[in-house]
């Protein structure tokens, strides 16, 4: 069954990475496709002006308002439950599906009281673990290492795991168990896209039902269409936000111990940092897929350094389809599978010298690069979705949805 309509939502209707972009690309496939589509946004629209298939909120996210203001909409935004419930009621069929991606930076958990009476047409993409861990990432920031804890559990609410104090801690824990009361995921199924199989262990953690949950991997591109030549560079590259998190100094110390030249294409707080104690460190600032794939032709290997455990790993995909290996924590969701077709290399997440000694040996052998930059070119596209079959999958997901609610009524 195809759907009357798909509203999808999220906080941002500009690309901004992560659930912003896909949420963008699939609402291009599913015009494409004939699909109706209102893309309900909680940001300000823009100069995009003025977009008759796009309802935006004009909010700002919270870090970028006040304290008081960020507290208080953080937790419930009460124009955005209005906004989203006045438009089930004026326009909700039994055949729409409401598709949520992201809503921890400005639309808050009211948006999940409105969905209650819509709930079995309700579809909600993991692309993080806001949905069962109140920091989102099942990391202890702090400790910059990853969280095995039961989430909301005594030891969870005693440990000061959040990037910003225990007094953000307890904010988002609130937050949570608001999210939790409206929109139960425990103790009622609800449609959930993973977007690893891997993913399953945490979401076991906080005690989700599993029976209507499934794993639709993202889509990806790879950034050469021409295989590269890595066995013939020299250059190691770090793709991804300069933050603590994401391990970006331990890729820069890991290159200066190993003598290998590292460039970084990426922008955040950390820049500061890299240019003052790693001034050796090229530095390319944020760039768009198209001028990424200039930059990589002269990469040796791609770092995904990061410290938490990464759902997906979209740059080790782009990097490997294009012909250039890899090297990544194992607590990436993806490693497992990359070592073993022998793609790349892993390391222990925050282990610099672990670290240091996987790109010394891809810096060594050239060989070893060659086989692993062929071998990534030919077993990348198993890995992921291309755009088209990522919509087939959604698709179908939303005729099975549908024809289950036909069934019952």
């Amino acid at each position: 069954m195809k759907p009357d309509r798909v509203v999808i939502i999220n906080d941002r209707s500009t690309a901004v990475g992560g659930a912003s972009n896909l949420s963008l690309l699939l609402r291009g496939f599913l015009e494409e496709r004939g699909v109706p589509v209102t893309f309900f946004a909680g940001d300000q629209a823009g100069s995009a002006g003025s977009d008759p298939g796009r309802i935006n909120l004009d909010g700002r996210p919270l870090l970028e308002r006040g304290r008081a203001a960020a507290f208080v909409a953080g937790i419930y935004n009460a124009p955005a439950h209005a906004a989203l419930e006045r438009f089930i009621r004026s326009s909700d069929t039994a055949s729409t599906i409401y598709h949520v991606h992201g809503w921890s930076k400005i639309l808050s958990p009211a948006i999940f009281r409105a969905l209650r009476d819509v709930r079995e047409r309700v579809v909600l993409h993991a692309h993080d673990y806001f949905l069962v861990c109140p920091n989102g990432g099942f990391v202890n920031y702090p400790g910059l290492s990853v969280c095995n804890l039961t989430p909301m559990s005594l030891a969870c609410l005693a440990t000061q795991c959040d990037k910003r104090g225990f007094h953000q801690k307890l904010w988002r824990s609130v937050r949570h168990g608001l999210r939790q009361m409206v929109f139960d995921i425990r103790g009622r199924p609800a449609h959930i896209v993973l977007v690893h199989e891997a993913m399953q262990h945490y979401f076991d953690l906080a005690g989700v039902a599993r029976n209507q949950m499934v794993t639709v991997r993202n889509p990806f591109e790879p950034f050469l269409q021409e295989m590269a030549d890595p066995a013939n560079r020299r250059n190691f590259f770090f793709i991804g936000r300069l933050e603590p998190e994401k391990g970006f100094e331990d890729a820069a110390r890991a290159a200066r111990m190993a003598g290998v030249p590292l460039h970084v294409i990426g922008e955040g707080a950390g820049r500061a940092l890299l240019e003052k104690r790693y001034p050796e460190v090229v530095l390319h600032g944020w760039r768009k897929h198209e001028e990424i794939a200039g930059l990589v032709v002269d990469a040796r290997a791609v770092v995904i350094s990061s410290r938490v455990p990464e759902p997906f790993g979209l740059a080790a995909l782009e990097a490997l389809g294009s012909g250039i290996p890899v090297i990544l924590p194992r607590e990436a969701l993806l490693s497992r599978e990359i070592v073993e077709a022998g793609c790349g290399l892993s390391f222990k997440a925050g282990d610099v010298a672990e670290l240091t000694a996987a790109m010394r040996r891809l810096a060594e052998d050239d060989h070893e690069t060659r086989d692993m930059g062929r071998i990534g070119f030919r077993e990348a596209p198993r890995m992921g979705h291309t755009g088209q079959t990522w919509t087939d999958a959604l698709m179908a997901l939303y005729g099975t949805i549908l024809q289950s609610q036909a069934t019952l009524h």
